[in-house]
Parts: C-alpha cells; sequence; structure tokens
C-alpha cells in the first residue's frame, strides 16, 4: 500500500461541524474495525482484510442514521463518479439511456449486484440534477413576473 503524503496543517480549514462529523465517524469505524477484524483468521489475506473493512465502513454508515438503500446510492454515486474521471459528473442523455437500460434489466430480473449498484449511482445522479437549482424554470417565473409587472402598469395607468 502506498504511503500518501499528509496535507499541510493549515491547506484548508473544515467548518466545526464537518469536522465533529468526521471524528465521530472515524471513531466508530475503528470500533466496527476491531469488533469485524476478530473474525479474521490467522492466515487471512489481503482480500479478507478488504472485505473487514467493508463491512465495517457500511456499519458505521448505517450507525449514522443512513439506510442500506441510501448507501447503495452513495456507493452508485461514487462509482459513476469514478467512471466518468471526475468529481462532479453532469446528468446527460447517455447517463439517462443507461439508467433506462438499467431499469429495464431491473424489471426482467436480470440486473447483477455490479448493476444494482450503478442503478442506485445514476438513480441518486439524475436526484440531484432534477433537484438542482438549474432546473428550476427561472425563465418562465421572469416572463410571468414581466406579465404580472406590466398588468399592474396598465391597471395604475387606467385609473383616474
Amino acid at each position: 500500500m502506498a504511503v500518501k503524503k499528509q496535507p499541510k496543517a493549515n491547506a484548508g480549514v473544515i467548518s466545526e461541524a464537518a469536522n465533529d462529523w468526521f471524528s465521530l465517524f472515524l471513531k466508530h469505524l475503528e470500533l466496527f474495525m476491531v469488533e469485524a477484524g476478530r473474525s479474521l483468521k490467522p492466515d487471512s489475506q489481503s482480500a479478507d482484510y478488504r472485505l473487514v473493512a467493508m463491512r465495517a465502513v457500511r456499519l458505521t454508515f448505517l450507525d449514522s442514521g443512513m439506510d442500506d438503500e441510501a448507501l447503495r446510492s452513495l456507493f452508485g454515486r461514487v462509482a459513476i463518479e469514478v467512471l466518468g474521471a471526475a468529481t462532479t459528473v453532469q446528468w446527460n442523455a447517455e447517463l439517462n439511456r443507461r439508467r433506462f437500460e438499467l431499469i429495464d434489466c431491473d424489471i426482467q430480473g436480470t440486473l447483477n449486484a455490479a448493476e444494482q449498484t450503478e442503478l442506485a449511482g445514476l438513480t441518486q445522479l439524475m436526484r440531484e440534477h432534477v433537484d438542482s437549482e438549474a432546473n428550476l424554470p427561472f425563465e418562465g417565473a421572469r416572463k410571468l413576473h414581466r406579465l404580472l409587472t406590466d398588468m399592474d402598469l396598465e391597471s395604475a395607468d387606467a385609473e383616474p
């Protein structure tokens, strides 16, 4: 395992709330890791360690208030970001097409575990896109505002 260089102490300050959440998460993760690690045999391999670590991560997220569906969506979201090789993936027609393909597979009962995670991630991305401010109908609201303002001006001009 490669050792990463530690960030500089003042290279970016996080909020107190984020720091508290991360600290608590790491404490719980450590507790779950120790507990799960007790099941490892002396001749365990790296793959066994990874599985135990992932189980501990899952339990820590569940302990933080998430449910399995939300956790699947979160992991799927990260998987989609990795595929897109970016930290922010923009929702587009290709992602929408892929999501519909996976939904069809799910309806047919042929969706495998990896595809379930992908579908959860795509669904999370789609929900974020739909709920984003970029999708608010500002132009329509502006037209309505202009119309109402013009009507108000006309009615003020018509009054004696």
